[in-house]
């Protein structure tokens, strides 16, 4: 045998599994999915509250159709007739810094100058930083969308922020960012699904290096539908163009 080493996150011995020190069998049909994850990544079950955050950011980020560089990637490889798993590891390998990778960076960002202007007055800080960007010319991450002016995604995130309490300091802040964003720019650079994503995940204490991962973990969904929908309905090894799809779908439906 080898050099003995440690990991905190699952026992398995015969006929038992311990998640964190929970028994499986135990969690399972009593937890959802979401609580499963902050479970496993925290160490500990999270709050009602947290639970609730964690599971809308998931769903919010769970598709945003073919004109992502990980749908169209996946979709491609999926022509070519590889196993599925192949096709959802493309998809997955697409994700970076300009693609899923908002979050993490916003994560960093509100971070970083958080903790250098910490005896700030919030808003005069986001004024402050804001007038910093725009004269070096960096673009903050987290902020302004190619296709949305006013996400829906990050309204209703930030809406479930503010009922459960979530949304503190980061979220406060990235907000207070948005709005100097756009009376300095003179035009709408709104906090976008993924900055109020790392905003919120940032209050809860995650670190930034999962800002990503809960992209991936989000979006492995959609990509999944994607990939099945491209083996069983189009022909293999075609050339896909995103501006060329055309919905045809369900007409909008009600929740409730």
């Amino acid at each position: 045998m080898g050099k003995e080493w440690e990991t905190k996150i699952t026992r398995v011995k015969s006929n038992e599994l311990l998640i964190r020190g929970y028994r499986l069998d135990e969690l399972i049909g009593d937890i959802s999915y979401a609580s499963g994850i902050y479970l496993i990544l925290r160490g500990e079950l999270p709050s009602l509250s947290e639970e609730r955050v964690i599971n809308a950011s998931l769903v919010a980020s769970m598709d945003h159709g073919v004109t992502a560089p990980s749908a169209v990637t996946a979709r491609t490889v999926a022509s070519s007739v590889v196993p599925i798993t192949t096709a959802m590891a493309s998809g997955i390998l697409a994700v970076g810094d300009h693609h899923g990778g908002a979050g993490e960076r916003c994560m960093r960002f509100l971070q970083k100058e958080l903790n250098v202007g910490s005896e700030v007055n919030l808003a005069t800080l986001a004024k402050n930083v804001v007038e910093k960007t725009r004269k070096d010319k960096i673009r903050i991450p987290g902020f302004g969308h190619r296709f949305h002016t006013n996400d829906p995604r990050t309204t209703k995130l930030l809406q479930i922020a503010n009922e459960t309490k979530i949304g503190g300091i980061y979220v406060e802040f990235a907000q207070l960012i948005a709005k100097e964003l756009s009376n300095q720019s003179g035009r709408s650079l709104p906090l976008n699904v993924d900055g109020a994503i790392g905003a919120l995940l940032a209050d809860m204490g995650f670190a930034p290096e999962l800002g990503k991962a809960f992209f991936a973990i989000s979006r492995i969904t959609g990509l999944t539908a994607h990939i099945l929908e491209e083996i069983s309905t189009q022909r293999p090894m075609r050339t896909i163009v995103p501006e060329d799809s055309v919905y045809s779908g369900k007409s909008e439906r009600k929740l409730k």
